[in-house]
């Protein structure tokens, strides 16, 4: 085994598929001797000279090249600086990447992972911190993963990288990096498939599904609420689509609750979908309505005070006591998360134009 952080462990897992299969390419902007603007991986430019490409500042153009790639049996890995920058590549990632293998009759797959970074910690406002899971959901043939933590991620993008879909893979920009983990060695060719929900914490009083930054505070959230008598299952899940429902339901059936929390706008966020699939498929499990968690419908700012909206710990402390009917104590009042957009609606002059 090895000891590795999650920037390290996912630079593992990329050299040695690229070591293994000379059709994996890197190609994004700053990747060659720059290293990576997201994380440095020196390794892969060093060793694979001729198979990481430096891009120029064209988010549509260089994901057009990775589609193209992947449509003639190449496995292209495309970074992202900011995953913000998505929009501008849309219509080759929608059109180009998620419908081509339908619509080639299964004739022609399209293996390729798109990778980027995402929410608060860069303190880089409102066009670098935002959280787009949900930007693609709705999109046929798109896989999405979330990992939070590195032997995850290792596992996840070895699956990645050999998976004959286009994959949407996020990072967290706030808590990724600073996880380490036991990450098997190389010869071990340790494989993560897609769709396995992982359960960090079993409980018996609420099930909460959360990843990335939220998966944190969930996780600590669930500590201190332990010291009050109440036991909270925590499940992350790994990737959103495909997504573990099965698991979920599992623990909703024992615990009667669920709380979903996410970095991202709740309106609109991956939280509507898993309430939906748990109401959908057995709403008589639940004892108290479902409680969500995630940013308001607001853009985030520049500078520290990203942290005065984005939900924390004790957010998620308040949505657990909610749907069990318990009463706060005084240090879980807390802050309110602003909905500063909506702040900015009252006060916005009428227009005068006829």
């Amino acid at each position: 085994m090895r000891d590795l952080g999650y920037a390290q462990a996912l630079e593992a897992a990329i050299f040695e598929e690229m070591q293994r299969d000379e059709k994996v390419y890197y190609m994004g902007e700053d990747v060659g001797v720059f290293g990576g603007a997201i994380t440095k991986l020196f390794s892969l430019y060093q060793n694979f000279p001729d198979r990481v490409m430096d891009m120029p500042l064209d988010e549509k153009g260089f994901t057009g090249v990775a589609v193209g790639m992947a449509w003639m049996g190449l496995r292209p890995i495309v970074e992202f600086m900011y995953p913000d920058f998505l929009p501008l590549a849309m219509s080759d990632i929608v059109h180009g990447a998620a419908k081509q293998y339908w619509l080639s009759n299964q004739e022609c797959p399209v293996p390729m992972v798109i990778r980027s970074a995402q929410g608060i910690g860069s303190q880089c406002g409102a066009h670098h911190s935002e959280c787009v899971e949900a930007w693609l959901m709705n999109y046929p043939g798109i896989k999405i993963a979330v990992p939070t933590f590195p032997k995850d991620a290792y596992g996840m993008m070895k699956h990645a990288i050999r998976d004959n879909d286009p994959v949407l893979w996020l990072d967290c920009r706030t808590t990724c990096y600073t996880e380490h983990d036991n990450i098997p060695e190389a010869d071990e060719d340790y494989i993560l498939e897609f769709g396995h929900a992982n359960i960090l914490r079993e409980g018996t009083d609420v099930t909460i599904v959360a990843w990335h930054k939220l998966l944190k505070d969930a996780l600590a959230a669930a500590e201190d609420l332990e010291k009050q008598g109440i036991s909270c299952e925590v499940i992350d899940p790994r990737t959103l689509i495909p997504f573990d429902i099965d698991t979920v339901l599992t623990s909703v059936r024992k615990t009667g609750h669920l709380v979903i929390a996410h970095e991202a706008n709740i309106r609109g966020g991956f939280g509507e979908e898993i309430a939906a699939q748990v109401t959908e498929r057995d709403a008589g499990s639940l004892k108290a309505p479902i409680e969500r968690v995630g940013t308001p419908n607001t853009f985030i700012p520049v500078g520290t005070v990203e942290w005065q909206i984005v939900p924390d710990k004790m957010d998620v402390i308040r949505a657990i006591k909610k749907t069990l009917g318990k009463e706060l104590l005084p240090e879980e009042q807390g802050r309110v998360v602003v909905d500063v957009i909506a702040e900015l609606e009252k006060s916005r002059p009428e227009s005068n134009d006829n």
